[in-house]
C-alpha cells in the first residue's frame, strides 16, 4: 500500500523519526492475522480436497496446505529427470510472473479472467491455478491452487512417460489419489477464496493501521517527552549553577557587610556612653536608634549568611555532648530583654535533672531556640505569654528513636492552617505588603527547619488563627551523620511572596 509521500523528520534533540506506516508499502503478512488465516486456508483445502498455498511478493509462504498429491509428486521426484522437471515447474509456479507468458494461459471459469487467474500445466499432466493478490493497486502476493487432476486428463503426457524408470501403473495408482476436478470448478473455488482473502485483508489493514498509528503516536509522545526531559535536565543544570552563584554572592556580600556594620554599631555605642563627649537627650536618642537598627541589620545579615552556607552545603555541625536544658536557658536569657520591652511573659519548664546529654552542635541548637522564641515574642501582643517546654528523654515516634521534644508556645496572632507548610520556606511572608505590622525577611523558620533536620530531627507547627501557635522540635539523642560527619540539611525553598514568622 502506498501512503503519503514525505521524508522522515527529526525531532528537537536530533534523533531521526522512523518512517510512518502511512508512508511505506504494507506487506500481505502485515494485513493478515496469520494463525487465523492459516486456519481459513486449511478449511478451504479440506472442504474442496485440493492444496492451497499463499505467498507474498518476497516468495515467503504465509500458508501451505497440501492435500492428496504428496505421494504422487514424491514418486516422480525420486527420478533424476523428474526432479529437475519438478524443480522447474515449482519455480515457475512460485516465482514466475502471474501473466500469460512462459506456458501460462487464462484460466477457464466464471470470474477467473477478472480475478487475473492463470492456468499453469505441470509436466505430469496435473495443473495449477495461480491468482495474484492485489490491494489498492499493489500486488501483495499470489494464491496457488493445486496441483489437481484436470477432468479431461485421460493419460499421462510424454513429458512424464519419457522419464526413464517410471512405472506407469504405479503412477496411475498414485495419481488416482489426487483430486480430479474440472478447471472451471477449481477456478470458481479460487475466485471464492480470493473474495474471502480480500475481506480479511480489508479488515486486517484497518486493524494494522490503527495499531501502528497508535504505536507511532505513543512513540512520538515518548520522543517529545525525551526531548522535554533533555531540555529540563539542561535547565536544571543551569538553575543549579545559578543557585550556587546566588548562594556564593549572598555569602560574600553578607560577609563583607558585617565588618563595617560592626564598626558602626561599636562607634555608636561609644558615642552613647559619652566616650567622645556628653550628648544631649535628643542626640542620645538618635545614637541609640542607630545601635538598635544596626543590631537588627546585623542579625539579618547573619541569617542571610547562614542561609547561603546551608544552601551551598558548607555549614558543618560541630558535634559534642550537649545539655539541652542549659541551651534553652541561655536562649531564654538572650530573648528576655526583648520580651520585657514588649511586656510579654516568658515561661520555662524543664524536666528534673539530670537528663541524658544529646549529641549536637550547641551553638546551632541555641540558634534554633532563639529563633523560635524571638519569633513568638514578636507575634505576641503586650500582656501575652510565651512558654518553652522541654520533655524528658523518651522514645519519639516521629523519629523511631529516643530523644527530646521542645515546644515553644505563644498566645499571639496564630497562623492559618493553609500556611503551615509555606512558613518554613525561605523569604516567605504571609503578609507580603509594604505596610505589614511585623518586619522581617522570612528567614528564621527556614533556618530552624534546616538546622533541626541537619540534626536528624523534625519541626512542626500547630496553630489556631487568632489564638496562638505551638512549634514543636523533636531531636534524637544520637543524630545520623553524613558519611563525612558533616551537616546535610534541606535547602530552604524560596517563595516569591508571603508573611514571615521571623
Amino acid at each position: 500500500m502506498n501512503g503519503a509521500s514525505g521524508n522522515g523528520a527529526s525531532d528537537g534533540v536530533g534523533a531521526s523519526r522512523r518512517e510512518s506506516v502511512l508512508q511505506r508499502r504494507l506487506s500481505l503478512a502485515d494485513m493478515l492475522d496469520l494463525p487465523s488465516f492459516v486456519e481459513v486456508v486449511r478449511s478451504f483445502s479440506e472442504l474442496y480436497r485440493v492444496g492451497i498455498k499463499v505467498m507474498d511478493t518476497a516468495g515467503d509462504k504465509l500458508a501451505d496446505v497440501k492435500v492428496g498429491h504428496g505421494d504422487f509428486c514424491s514418486y516422480v521426484f525420486g527420478f533424476p529427470e523428474g526432479r529437475s522437471r519438478c524443480t522447474a515447474t515449482v519455480a515457475r509456479v512460485k516465482d514466475g510472473p502471474v501473466a500469460l507468458v512462459q506456458g501460462a494461459r487464462p484460466a477457464r471459469g466464471d470470474g477467473a479472467e477478472a480475478a487475473g487467474i492463470i492456468a499453469l500445466p505441470c509436466f505430469t499432466g496435473l495443473r495449477y491455478l495461480v491468482m495474484p493478490v492485489c490491494w489498492e493497486g499493489d500486488t501483495l502476493g499470489r494464491v496457488i491452487l493445486g496441483p489437481f487432476t484436470p477432468e479431461e486428463l485421460a493419460d499421462f503426457p510424454p513429458s512424464l512417460t519419457d522419464i526413464s524408470g517410471v512405472d506407469l501403473s504405479r503412477a496411475h495408482e498414485l495419481v488416482a489419489r489426487v483430486r480430479r476436478v474440472p478447471e472451471r470448478t477449481a477456478a470458481q473455488v479460487l475466485v471464492h477464496f480470493g473474495q474471502v482473502l480480500a475481506a480479511l485483508v480489508a479488515s486486517g489493514q484497518r486493524a494494522f493501521l490503527a495499531t501502528q498509528l497508535h504505536i507511532e503516536a505513543m512513540l512520538e509522545t515518548h520522543r517529545d517527552l525525551e526531548a522535554n526531559n533533555a531540555r529540563l535536565a539542561q535547565a536544571n543544570i543551569r538553575l543549579k549553577e545559578l543557585d550556587r552563584l546566588k548562594s556564593t554572592f549572598l555569602g560574600t556580600v553578607s560577609h563583607e557587610l558585617r565588618t563595617p556594620l560592626a564598626s558602626i554599631i561599636g562607634y555608636s555605642e561609644m558615642l552613647a556612653e559619652g566616650l567622645a563627649g556628653a550628648l544631649n537627650p535628643e542626640q542620645l536618642l538618635y545614637v541609640r536608634t542607630i545601635v538598635e537598627k544596626g543590631e537588627s541589620l546585623l542579625n539579618l545579615i547573619s541569617s542571610i549568611l547562614d542561609l547561603s552556607q546551608i544552601e551551598a552545603g558548607r555549614l558543618r555541625l560541630v558535634m559534642g555532648p550537649v545539655d539541652l536544658g542549659s541551651v534553652i536557658q541561655t536562649a531564654v536569657s538572650s530573648v528576655a530583654p526583648q520580651a520585657q520591652r514588649k511586656g510579654v511573659e516568658l515561661e520555662v519548664r524543664l524536666p528534673p535533672l539530670p537528663q541524658p546529654r544529646l549529641a549536637a552542635d550547641a551553638d546551632k541548637l541555641r540558634q534554633v531556640v532563639v529563633n523560635l522564641l524571638a519569633n513568638a515574642v514578636k507575634f505576641t501582643s503586650s500582656g501575652g505569654r510565651v512558654s518553652v517546654v522541654m520533655s524528658e528523654a523518651t522514645a519519639q515516634h516521629e523519629l523511631a528513636a529516643p530523644g527530646y521534644r521542645v515546644c515553644v508556645e505563644d498566645t499571639g496572632m496564630g497562623i492559618r492552617e493553609d500556611q503551615f507548610e509555606n512558613i518554613f520556606q525561605s523569604f516567605y511572608q504571609v503578609d507580603g505588603s509594604s505596610t505589614r505590622e511585623h518586619g522581617g525577611a522570612g528567614l528564621g523558620l527556614a533556618i530552624v527547619k534546616s538546622l533541626v533536620e541537619g540534626h536528624g530531627g523534625r519541626v512542626s507547627v500547630e496553630s489556631e488563627f487568632g489564638r496562638g501557635s505551638r512549634f514543636t522540635v523533636v531531636l534524637p539523642l544520637q543524630p545520623p551523620l553524613s558519611e563525612h560527619g558533616g551537616f546535610s540539611a534541606l535547602a530552604p525553598t524560596p517563595s516569591p511572596s508571603g508573611h514571615d514568622r521571623f
